[in-house]
């Protein structure tokens, strides 16, 4: 009578030594591919949040009336912190100003996340630089900033200025005709700085204002006279864009 021998049940040391070979060859070689995905998921969020700061301090170009941070104070922030809480001295959002045009500080300008840290760090959790400039900067994966790796939005430094040109027209009292920019009146430019309100005058034509701050501001047109006050003939509130952008005004007025 023929026996027969029954293996046990289980693996062999040799065959359990074969599966973990091969989990060690599969693991080396998902495992850059995991990490590589971690760091550009990583990369993206930290671009887009970038940008998110970049338009918490100068607005959003294709949104009318989004001037951001520098729209109401005309500075820049002294760091990330100011677009959550205002530093001290800095003017509040306030409207006592020449044609109620507001100006100050008001914030917040950016969500401040699920902790108070998370607008001011980067993805891989470290701070943003370039607060003062606009253009917002992360040290990227190496943790090194100035290198080939830094997230840098927007790449060329926004300008948050503009240009304005008014033109003058006074118009007769008995007819259509009119006299172009004439002599004797003075354009007055009211403007946000570091959210209080200053003024500056041109007394010649063609009135022009250079490097003016984007945001709202008030023009006004003054008869001079001599022995006599200024009087205002004609004003208005008007937006200047960013990026160098001309702004054309005309203000008319009937003597």
């Amino acid at each position: 009578m023929s026996t027969r021998t029954n293996r046990s049940a289980g693996f062999t040391l040799l065959e359990i030594t074969v599966v973990i070979a091969v989990l060690a060859i599969l693991a080396a070689a998902i495992t850059p591919m995991i990490l590589q995905q971690i760091v550009e998921t990583k990369i993206g969020s930290t671009r887009n949040e970038a940008k998110l700061l970049h338009e918490a301090i100068v607005g959003k170009p294709d949104v009318v009336g989004s001037y951001g941070f520098f729209g109401d104070l005309a500075r820049y922030p002294k760091d990330f912190k100011e677009l959550l809480k205002p530093s001290p001295g800095t003017f509040l959002f306030h409207t006592d100003t020449f044609r109620n045009v507001g100006m100050g500080w008001k914030g917040p300008y950016i969500n401040v996340g699920d902790s108070k840290d998370d607008a001011l760090v980067d993805a891989f959790g470290r701070e943003y630089q370039g607060a003062q400039t606009g253009q917002v900067r992360s040290a990227g994966p190496d943790g090194v900033f100035e290198t080939e790796d830094d997230i840098v939005y927007p790449p060329v430094p926004a300008r948050p200025y503009g240009r304005l040109l008014v033109t003058v027209k006074r118009m007769a009292a008995e007819d259509i005709s009119y006299t172009l920019d004439p002599p004797n009146y003075t354009v007055r430019l009211y403007y946000s700085e570091n959210g209080e309100q200053m003024f500056v005058d041109d007394a010649f034509a063609p009135f022009v204002f250079e490097n003016v701050p984007q945001g709202v501001h008030a023009v006004v047109v003054l008869r001079i006279k001599e022995g006599r006050l200024p009087q205002a003939v004609v004003q208005d509130t008007i937006q200047v864009f960013g990026g160098g952008a001309t702004k054309l005004v005309e203000l008319i007025f009937r003597l």
